[in-house]
């Protein structure tokens, strides 16, 4: 029930900003680290313990940062059950990070400047608060990576298929037992 995320890297985003890995602050993220569904994980008007998906926790590798959730089980989050099936599914595997700028950055230079043909702004220190599955990323990098229990996935799915092919074949057996029951009772019948 684990599923690793690029949630960032230095992509220019769908808002024109990048933020440059080395900024990331994730050292409170991964003391509490939550996974939401569209960012709906604030309180606002209504709190609702179930769109918070699962445990996360963040790390840095390759130049990318990386999150890792472990939905919650379905028996105390369906929706969390809902969100982990539709990734396994390849539905939704997509992210989006939730976080605050801690020291300001700057615009770029030339065509990057803030009135230039590609303005583009580059965050200072952020801190992570939380990253968020979600419809369509901001980072179009921002994809799940690979889900850590795949093997699992696998096993599952061929015991699926055996158990298909148990149930075939016991259905089958029930068939013939039911044919020698029947023809038990004819000869019983005869004597």
């Amino acid at each position: 029930r684990t599923v690793e995320f690029v949630i960032s890297d230095e992509t220019r985003d769908r808002h024109g900003t990048i933020i440059p890995v080395r900024s990331w602050n994730i050292d409170s993220y991964n003391k509490n680290g939550i996974v939401g569904y569209m960012h709906d994980v604030y309180g606002g008007d209504v709190s609702n313990p179930d769109l918070i998906l699962g445990r996360g926790e963040a790390f840095i590798e390759d130049n990318k940062l990386i999150g890792r959730v472990t939905f919650e089980p379905a028996d105390i989050n369906p929706l969390a059950e809902k969100i982990f099936k539709k990734v396994l599914h390849g539905t939704l595997k997509a992210t989006s990070v939730g976080f605050r700028e801690t020291v300001r950055g700057s615009w770029g230079k030339d065509d990057e400047a803030v009135n230039g043909k590609n303005p583009t702004y580059y965050f200072g220190a952020v801190e992570l608060l939380e990253f968020s599955i979600v419809n369509i990323p901001s980072n179009p990098n921002a994809l799940r990576r690979k889900i850590e229990d795949e093997a699992e996935a696998d096993r599952v799915k061929e015991l699926t298929e055996e158990n298909q092919r148990l149930g075939a074949q016991i259905i089958s057996q029930g068939r013939e037992i039911d044919f020698l029951r029947k023809a038990v009772e004819h000869y019983k019948n005869k004597k």
